[in-house]
């Protein structure tokens, strides 16, 4: 169910064959309805086809003169022909395309003269809650819907681009959105997470000079309107929030293994290792912050309480473990009281686990929609998160950082790593002459194995602070019991 403000009528203006069908609250400002009716003789249904017999269709608006018209570059990808349906019949057919500014994905294309005026173009302020009209066509009646902007999306020269809400119908993209005088304050651009609105100074700066290119030519090529560089924006901010936080969880549950595995036997008589305690204080200060994100969106506010929740059974098993050590170490003895503590850690850290993954389905969503998650994740999450599928399907045995994925942190006995001659502590500087840097993931390293089975390898380390290079025998085929259960 979609909130509604308090007391909005139905706002209903006749427009020659059509109406103007928006949510109005007579407390807003006045619409000069015949203001709207005369923009919307300047509004035309598009229609492109390509060669192979696809079709495209949204809107465009006379602009910038006469003879020229703007719409939605994604719209006009492979066209062929480019045809404008007008609301009093008249057809025209586009000779070509003039211009496009790729980066927020606007073109325009030129129309023969059919007597109409072009729309005028206004620099307005606009803030989150300023109310637009935009131009709409649904079952043949052409009309403006009102919507209202919820997001500035920031750029390097500016504002870029606008997030509208609202209810509207759906195939109007590159329609003009205008002010209460009927004046364009900027084009509405549908994507798969909503309707953009970029601002009218980036159609005025459009070339309107540059040369006719027929459709079927060379034309520019045009990008999705989802894949337009939008600058970032509050749920930019929001997504390297989560982002940011996904790290620390990674690293932190990786630390707290090796502080387990650092501390088996008689090595809790050296106490706590300090960088367990370093951190320790990074998740809750990281938690802290993420509690304090205001988000509406519900898929990300959901997703952060998950986080937040998975952060806490964390910091409890951490909480347990070094309570566990301290305890053994005063003792001198890893006693009923320590091993007890420390179940307790690892039961919290499990939990943690299922925590998390009970909203793997969320996070998946909302990595295909954020465009931070999808372009800065590290491949190591990627993978950890199911969201991409490991490259070799074997298990080395290690424990690594997204800091230092190379750097083994914990490598378990009898693991396939030990069995190739690595070693708890080394950082693998290259294998087979690929180097490996921060950027990259152990599946790199896998994969070398992958491809020199039977060989042996020559491979870099970084051991006890000097460099080390191994003669690395690679088994013919993958022992079995190396081998990860496959997966759905």
């Amino acid at each position: 169910m979609t909130n509604r403000r308090p007391g909005p009528v139905l706002f209903l203006v006749l427009l020659m064959s059509g109406m103007v069908f928006s949510q109005f609250d007579p407390a807003e400002a006045q619409v000069d309805a015949a203001a709207l009716s005369r923009a919307m003789k300047s509004v035309a249904v598009l229609t492109a086809e390509t060669k192979d017999g696809k079709e495209s269709r949204g809107l465009a608006f006379l602009a910038a003169g006469e003879g020229r018209a703007v719409t939605a570059a994604h719209l006009l990808k492979n066209a062929s022909r480019v045809t404008l349906s007008f609301q009093d019949g008249v057809e025209l057919l586009s000779p070509g395309i003039i211009a496009v500014d790729e980066k927020r994905g606007l073109a325009m294309i030129e129309v023969p003269a059919s007597g109409r005026e072009g729309l005028t173009l206004v620099q307005t302020s606009i803030s989150p809650g300023t109310m637009v009209h935009c131009g709409a066509v649904r079952d043949g009646t052409y009309g403006f819907v009102q919507l209202s902007v919820s997001e500035v999306h920031q750029g390097a020269s500016g504002v870029e681009r606008y997030v509208l809400t609202g209810e509207a119908p759906s195939g109007n993209s590159g329609s003009p959105a205008l002010d209460q005088k009927g004046n364009v304050t900027g084009m509405v651009i549908e994507t798969t997470e909503g309707r953009l609105l970029v601002p009218s100074a980036f159609i005025a700066a459009i070339d309107a000079s540059s040369p006719l290119k027929s459709w079927g030519g060379e034309v520019p090529e045009m990008v999705d309107a989802a894949q337009a560089d939008p600058g970032p924006g509050p749920m930019d901010e929001i997504d390297q929030a989560i982002l940011d936080f996904f790290v620390i969880l990674y690293d932190h549950d990786s630390v707290y293994r090796w502080g387990q595995e650092t501390t088996n036997g008689q090595g809790f008589m050296q106490g706590v290792p300090e960088v367990v305690y370093h951190y320790q204080t990074k998740l809750e200060m990281a938690i802290k912050k993420l509690g304090g994100v205001d988000t509406g969106d519900p898929l990300r506010k959901k997703i952060i309480m998950n986080l937040l929740e998975v952060g806490k059974n964390q910091v409890v098993a951490v909480n347990y473990f070094t309570q566990a050590v301290v305890v053994g170490q005063g003792a001198k003895d890893w006693g009923a009281q320590s091993q007890d503590l420390n179940k307790r850690a690892k039961a919290a850290i499990n939990i943690a686990g299922e925590v998390l993954m009970s909203e793997l389905s969320a996070i998946h969503e909302l990595y295909e929609r954020s465009t931070v998650l999808s372009e800065k994740m590290h491949r190591d999450i990627k993978y950890f998160l199911g969201i991409e599928k490991r490259v070799a399907p074997f298990a080395i045995g290690a424990v690594t950082t997204i800091e230092k994925p190379f750097r083994l942190l914990v490598l378990y006995s009898g693991t396939f790593g030990e069995a190739l001659g690595l070693k708890a502590g080394d950082t693998i500087l290259s294998a087979a002459g690929l180097k490996f840097d921060a950027e990259g993931s152990m599946e790199d390293f896998k994969a070398v194995i992958l491809e020199n089975l039977g060989k042996t390898i020559d491979v870099v380390v970084e051991r006890d602070g000097k460099q080390t290079t191994l003669k690395m025998k690679i088994p013919g085929e993958i022992p079995e019991k190396y081998v990860l259960p496959q997966t759905l």
